[in-house]
């Protein structure tokens, strides 16, 4: 790609970017409009709209089913049930709300299908091949796309027509990319965030596409007019009050960013680069948050082996969590007790992490390590994690005895943690009272062991040598 088209292209998605409330320097200003509403299709005209702007057929019909919503919401409860288990289910919650990132009080198993109704009052049924609508009169969970004053209407069937493009290009995906039959094959909860986000923006691009009523034009313009992304995020805000901060978090990294990763994907390559992200997905929330470190300069994970400390806490209770947290989460997390901007560039250096949660009746225990690009990146973590914990539990913590970069709660407390910092790395403990937790912490700091996972050619390069290989001899 000649250099001017190359510069041309990142300034635009800087434009883009500014409008998703990044910004800049160096790019215009963009003015936000408000999103139009488009003619109303029927079902056939807005299939074979889809297939055309996303460039995909159809392999198979794909009918129109409409149930009752108490019916679809007990579907949506079942597909939770067992993506999950109702006992993962509650030891989630209870290991998230430990960690903070939900309330102690929250019927997370409950709160989660109202929001997946909310959401998916409308989507596709991959077994049996139908977008399934709602019966009853609905407010859908893109409501918020409206209504405006003396509009009602229109922007209510603006509405639906999204939900059903959404629905309709979930068809494609799943037709083309099998993508829910990958999603269960990956390994962590950060991965699977990072998987979601992308097959999420690929949809909300074609969406938007539609609405904006560019699907045949240059791929560029079309992403000129994707700003109306940032109208949509400030109204979600509005529309899931009543929800826990983490499942309003997981909507907008899905809409924002997970957008926002498709889009360098989309511009360089158009739809068939959105097409080869699924043979080569992004392998955690970081790649999705900034995506350069995906495309320009791929960045494995930190793995983490913590042999001592589930070795030391099997024979005294059952494990209940085992995962990967990533970025976003532990963004996520630190914005509960601290600003913004302060949360996000604390996590921004994350490099891998190893969350392990054991339960032994109602005792709790969580053991936390956290990799770090640089020493410097698990300093500013590891200050900004104690001002969190110090606001989460209002307590002090103080030096450990020893000295050293350890802190700890006072000895009587009822919350006993255990905070610590070793070059790159951050450990965290919770539930065991000092001096016990110094001597796991020895234990654990004497077996760690950590490595690179192996990396993968970024995308740009992966393009030029697809596009320049020398053809194969006869």
């Amino acid at each position: 790609m000649p250099e001017h088209r190359i510069l041309n292209t990142i300034c635009r998605i800087k434009l883009l970017l500014l409008a998703l409330f990044v910004s800049f320097p160096g790019c215009t200003e963009i003015v936000l409009e408000t999103l139009p509403s488009t003619p109303i299709l029927s079902f056939d005209e807005l299939k074979q709209t889809v297939s055309r702007i996303r460039k995909l057929p159809f392999q198979h019909e794909v009918l129109l089913e409409s149930r009752r919503i108490q019916d679809i919401k007990a579907n949506l409860e079942k597909s939770a049930l067992e993506e999950y288990g109702i006992e993962k289910f509650q030891q989630v919650a209870q290991v998230y709300a430990r960690l903070g990132l939900l309330s102690e009080t929250s019927d997370f198993p409950n709160t989660l299908a109202k929001f997946r109704l909310l959401q998916q009052g409308t989507h596709y049924n991959s077994q049996r091949k139908r977008i399934v609508v709602p019966k009853e009169p609905w407010s859908p969970g893109l409501s918020f796309l409206g209504p405006a004053q003396g509009q009602e209407d229109a922007k209510n069937d603006t509405g639906k027509q999204l939900l059903l493009t959404l629905a309709l290009n979930n068809a494609l995906q799943d037709q083309h990319f099998r993508w829910k039959e990958q999603l269960k094959r990956i390994n962590t909860k950060d991965a699977r965030l990072a998987f979601r986000a992308l097959v999420n923006g690929d949809a909300n691009l074609v969406g938007l596409a539609h609405l904006m009523g560019d699907g045949e034009e240059h791929p560029l313009k079309v992403l000129d007019k994707i700003k109306g992304l940032a109208i949509l995020a400030s109204r979600m805000e509005k529309g899931f009050l009543n929800f826990p901060e983490l499942l309003r978090q997981k909507t907008l990294f899905n809409v924002i960013h997970g957008s926002q990763f498709v889009i360098w994907a989309y511009s360089f390559k158009g739809w068939e680069g959105v097409n080869r992200l699924y043979s080569d997905p992004p392998i955690s929330t970081e790649q999705i948050l900034h995506p350069e470190k995906y495309y320009e300069k791929r960045e494995g994970i930190t793995t983490i082996a913590t042999w001592s400390l589930a070795r030391q806490f099997e024979n005294d209770g059952m494990k209940v969590f085992d995962e990967t947290l990533g970025e976003f989460l532990i963004r996520v997390l630190l914005r509960r007790n601290l600003p913004e901007d302060e949360a996000d560039q604390a996590a921004a250096g994350w490099a891998g992490d190893h969350l392990l949660a054991f339960q032994k009746g109602q005792k709790l225990v969580l053991g936390w390590i956290t990799a770090w690009d640089s020493r410097e990146d698990a300093v500013q973590f590891y200050r900004s994690y104690r001002q969190a914990l110090e606001s989460q539990y209002d307590l002090s913590l103080k030096p450990a005895p020893g000295g050293g970069d350890s802190l700890t709660t006072p000895l009587q407390s009822a919350t006993p943690l255990l905070l610590q910092l070793k070059e790159n790395l951050v450990f965290f403990l919770d539930g065991i009272p000092w001096p016990r937790s110094r001597e796991i912490a020895e234990e654990v700091w004497k077996e760690m062991e950590t490595g690179p996972e192996p990396q993968t050619i970024p995308f740009d390069l992966v393009q030029r040598l697809v596009s320049h290989s020398p053809p194969a001899k006869k």
